[in-house]
């Protein structure tokens, strides 16, 4: 059965991915930043945060517990990384393998 998941085609953060990498180093890979930081540091909103954890294309994050989620640096810096992209065709590639692997059927 094929994924339901959505995925935004592009959002305005792709764009600035790299830079906020070399922005987001400075700090511990341990830091743990709450919503509100980490909408902070990316320039997005935190309503953004949250829909992004509900519908799956944000950043990881860790659950303390019913009211309290984190975000770990490094794997915050990872996820931006794999956003960051040389030329528009190679974002498109991505997409189209993504989509593909996503439409296949799931071998059991």
């Amino acid at each position: 059965m094929p994924s339901l998941t959505f995925l935004p085609r592009r959002h305005y953060l792709d764009r600035r991915a790299a830079r906020l990498v070399e922005d987001g180093s400075y700090g511990n890979p341990d830091d743990l930043l709450d919503t509100p930081q980490l909408a902070d540091w990316l320039q997005v909103s935190s309503q953004w945060l949250e829909i992004g954890r509900s519908k799956g294309y944000g950043p990881p994050f860790i659950r303390l517990n019913a009211k309290r989620v984190r975000y770990r640096r490094a794997k915050v810096l990872k996820w931006l990384e794999e956003r960051t992209y040389a030329r528009t065709a190679e974002y498109k590639e991505r997409r189209r393998g993504q989509q593909a692997s996503a439409d296949s059927p799931s071998q059991k």
